[in-house]
């Protein structure tokens, strides 16, 4: 997380003690503090919490907030290792330490009590965590990483971690079981069953049966019952952290999980992988009132997965204003090109009648043509399976060009799966051997900023604050910037307004990318970027150099 301001709000000067409510505003001494409070008192803690029956607990701004203005910084719960692991990660030989959550190879060295992986023979972790740890068997000397990754379970060390709360802390031990669990959504679920074989059975066996042998007064509540509630609690709040070492995590706030989910949020945050605090930003101007919002689901699926994805892990049905729009802000990311009837094609586009309810016919807008939801989750079922496995392949431009001609026909071309798929293809176009920018005609050139602008104007639609497509739309922007540098190059009389523009593209692309600094990815293209406005500025100048001399 990039430090927050250390400057004495008064005289300017280094100082390291902060606001007691908002935990943001520092001073160098209590009478600058004193000195201040007139001004600060209007600003310290802008947010209030509220509760209804709809959306429970959710926090709301009491004046005017401006945007990227940190509104609240918070001490975690609990952060330990992911929740959720890909596949790739449960077979990866590299995991987090868990002392310190540096990165370490599995088996090089364990901790000396309890034989869990850690960075170094002298890195330690916490000594009542370390205690229960090592009432557990060794893993088996032949396990691959596989194995190993199952036995040193990363899932159930964070619930481990929730449950000695009620020793270590007991403040924060109910603020947790304050946190909403969905236990009875829960029961019956692929969910409920996955945390009993995964993580209650793994937990009660391995570790609390013996607790109840050896140290029985060391906790008071472990069982199943209450495992279950926690396994409820994170899968419903937690939220996922990033170290500077690209190292996920999983953290419990009591405030920041209070954020209402909106599949268009106004609010972003950032970790400090050394305090584990976490900072609470504006994405935007907000206004008094206003709630503040963030998303658990992936913002360029379409309503249907998304609302899909959150009643699986989430249990809830979003209701937000991007959901029931059909559009979609205009966007149309869901929406299916209508092929009319038998008689009479139409061209229209088919739309959910109610986004929200998965049962919803679809109706053209056009025409009088419907679909049922079970042909449309059919169609799209089928087609994720051949984007997926296409995208996964590192596909040519060819192949994308003749995938895109052959979808148009069922999906809108601003449809999610079309997105992806041309964001992979305005890459390839200058970067494809044999596709290199120089070497593409002048038509491809224009196809290829015609496709920037589209895909531009979906990242705007859907996510006005640049909050969770920075990437994306970085990306976008910089290919936008090398196809005006060619086009520069192959107009010399345009060549200065198209340079100013293609310059303005990088910059456009510098500000949104500022969100994205504190993650591995984030920092690694703003490093490129950054190097890009560099030899973009010296190009200016020779330029403008090279036109006085004409002149």
């Amino acid at each position: 997380m990039r430090s927050l301001e250390c400057a004495c709000a008064v005289c300017g000067v280094a100082a390291s003690q902060t606001c007691t409510r908002c935990k943001i505003v520092r001073y160098c001494n209590k009478e600058h503090q004193k000195q201040h409070w007139p001004d600060h008192k209007r600003c310290c803690k802008p947010i209030r919490e509220e509760k209804d029956d709809v959306l429970g607990r959710f926090l709301v701004a009491t004046q005017d907030i401006k945007a990227n203005q940190i509104i609240f910084v918070e001490e975690p719960l609990v952060v330990g290792p992911k929740w959720y692991m890909s596949e790739g990660e449960r077979s990866s030989t590299t995991v987090p330490c868990v002392g310190c959550y540096t990165p370490c190879r599995l088996g090089k060295h364990l901790c000396r009590n309890c034989r869990w992986p850690v960075c170094s023979s002298t890195c330690e972790h916490e000594s009542l965590e370390c205690s229960v740890l090592s009432l557990g068997p060794g893993p088996s000397a032949r396990a691959d990483a596989r194995g190993l990754n199952d036995f040193y379970r990363g899932d159930a060390l964070l619930v481990l971690k929730c449950l000695l709360l009620q020793r270590k802390d007991p403040k924060k031990w109910a603020d947790l079981l304050e946190m909403q669990s969905h236990e009875e959504e829960r029961k019956g679920t692929e969910l409920h069953q996955e945390a009993e074989d995964g993580i209650v059975s793994y937990l009660t066996q391995r570790f609390l049966q013996r607790l109840k042998q050896s140290k029985k007064d060391l906790l008071e509540h472990y069982e199943p019952e209450l495992l279950h509630r926690l396994c409820g609690i994170i899968e419903t709040n937690y939220m996922v952290v990033e170290l500077p070492t690209g190292i996920e995590l999983s953290g419990m706030f009591r405030q920041a999980c209070m954020m209402e989910h909106a599949c268009q949020p106004n609010c972003y945050f950032q970790f400090d992988g050394t305090t584990m605090q976490i900072a609470v930003r504006a994405g935007g101007d907000l206004k008094k009132g206003d709630h503040l919002r963030i998303t658990y689901t992936n913002i360029l699926w379409g309503t249907h997965l998304r609302q899909h994805h959150l009643r699986l892990t989430k249990h809830f049905k979003c209701g937000c204003e991007r959901c029931l729009d059909p559009t979609e802000f205009g966007s149309y990311v869901s929406a299916l090109t209508c092929l009319g009837d038998v008689n009479k094609s139409c061209g229209g586009k088919q739309l959910p009648v109610d986004p929200v309810d998965e049962n919803s016919q679809w109706k053209c807008d056009s025409c009088s043509m419907s679909m049922d939801t079970a042909y449309v989750t059919e169609l799209q079922t089928h087609i994720t399976e051949q984007v997926d496995k296409m995208l996964a392949g590192r596909p040519s431009a060819s192949e994308i060009e003749l995938t895109l001609a052959r979808l148009t026909q069922m999906l809108h071309p601003n449809h999610f799966h079309m997105f992806n798929l041309k964001h992979t293809l305005i890459q390839l176009y200058g970067n494809e051997v044999g596709l290199e920018l120089s070497s593409l005609s002048d038509g491809t050139l224009e196809r290829k900023l015609r496709l920037c602008d589209d895909l531009y104007n979906v990242c705007r639609r859907l996510d006005p604050y640049s909050i969770k497509l920075a990437i994306y739309l970085t990306v976008i922007l910089v290919e936008i910037a090398h196809t005006l540098e060619e086009q520069a190059r192959r107009n010399p009389a345009q060549a200065s307004t198209l340079l100013e523009d293609a310059l303005l593209r990088l910059k456009e692309a510098q500000n949104v990318l500022e969100k994205e600094l504190d993650s591995v990815a984030g920092k690694k293209l703003n490093e490129k970027l950054q190097a890009e406005i560099f030899e973009w500025e010296k190009l200016m100048l020779t330029h403008k150099y090279q036109q006085q001399k004409i002149d």
